[in-house]
C-alpha cells in the first residue's frame, strides 16, 4: 500500500474519532498501526480512540507504545498522564507529568496537573504549593487559577477561593469551567440566583460541560421548579461520559426517578 493511501487512512480514522465513531475510529487505526509500527501518532491517535471508547487501560498501552517510539513528546506525555489519573493510578501520573517538566522546564501546565493528582489525594497543601508555583511562573494562567480555587474551598477559605476563581473569569471569560467553579461555590454557600447565572454562563460556553448541568438540577430542585431539574439531570447524564462519574450517575438516575414519579403524582 503506498505511503499515500496510508496516510488517507490516519486521516480517516481521525475524521471517525472527531465524528464521535470511536469504535470505528478504533477498527481504523488498529490497521494503520499495523501497517505502520514506527508511526508514533498512530499509537497516540489509537489511544485518544480507545479513551473514547471507554476503554482507558488500553488507551494507556497504546500511548506507552506511541512513547516507546517518541519519548519526549511532551504532548503524549501530558495525555498520559491525564489518562492514568482518570484510571486512579496517582503516583505514576505525576511520573509522566515530571518527566514533561524534565523535557520542557517552561510548561506550567504540568505543574498544575501535579498539584491537580495531590488535592485527589487530599494533601492539599501540597497541591496549593504547585498551583502557586505555577502562577508565580505564569500569573495568567486560567489552569491554575481555577485549580487554586478548588483547593482554598476544600481547606473552606472562601473568599479565596471567590478571588481565585474571580481571577479565573477575569483573564478568560470565555472559558466555562471558570464560570462553572464560580457556579458550584455559590451554590454551596446557598447563593443560588448567583449560583445559576454563572452556570448557565459555562453552559452556553460549552453545552456539553457536564458537571453544570448537575449543579443546575439542584438548584432547581432547591427551588421546586421540578421540571427544569429534570431537564438538567438528563442533560448531566447525557454528557458526563467517564468512568469515574459511574457512582455519581447512579444516584442521579434514582433521583430522576424520583422526580418523574412526583411529577406524575
Amino acid at each position: 500500500m503506498s505511503d499515500k493511501v496510508l496516510s488517507e487512512q490516519l486521516v480517516k480514522g481521525i475524521d471517525l474519532l472527531d465524528a464521535g465513531e470511536a469504535a470505528k475510529a478504533v477498527t481504523v487505526l488498529k490497521e494503520y498501526c499495523v501497517q505502520n509500527p514506527k508511526d508514533a501518532d498512530g499509537f497516540f491517535y489509537l489511544g485518544d480512540a480507545m479513551a473514547e471508547a471507554g476503554d482507558i487501560e488500553q488507551a494507556v498501552q497504546y500511548y506507552r507504545q506511541g512513547l516507546k517510539l517518541s519519548p519526549e513528546d511532551v504532548d503524549a506525555l501530558t495525555t498520559l498522564g491525564d489518562l492514568l489519573f482518570e484510571n486512579g493510578k496517582n503516583q505514576e501520573a505525576i511520573e509522566c507529568y515530571q518527566q514533561v517538566r524534565k523535557i520542557d522546564a517552561s510548561d506550567a501546565d504540568a505543574l498544575v496537573s501535579i498539584g491537580l493528582v495531590y488535592n485527589s489525594m487530599e494533601n492539599v497543601d501540597e497541591a496549593i504549593t504547585y498551583f502557586r508555583k505555577t502562577l508565580e511562573a505564569e500569573p495568567e494562567n486560567v489552569f491554575a487559577w481555577n485549580a487554586l480555587g478548588d483547593a482554598l474551598y476544600g481547606k473552606e477559605d472562601i473568599e479565596g477561593a471567590v478571588e481565585a476563581y474571580r481571577k479565573g473569569v477575569e483573564l478568560d471569560p470565555d472559558d466555562p469551567a471558570a464560570h462553572n467553579n464560580l457556579g458550584e461555590l455559590y451554590y454551596d454557600i446557598d447563593e443560588l440566583e448567583e449560583a445559576e447565572a454563572e452556570c448557565l454562563q459555562a453552559v452556553r460556553l460549552d453545552p456539553a460541560y457536564s458537571m453544570t448541568y448537575l449543579t443546575l438540577g439542584y438548584i432547581c430542585m432547591d427551588q421546586e421548579r421540578l421540571p427544569e431539574a429534570v431537564k438538567y439531570f438528563e442533560l448531566y447524564l447525557k454528557y458526563e461520559q467517564s468512568p469515574k462519574a459511574a457512582e455519581m450517575k447512579a444516584e442521579v438516575k434514582a433521583v430522576l426517578e424520583g422526580l418523574r414519579e412526583e411529577l406524575k403524582g
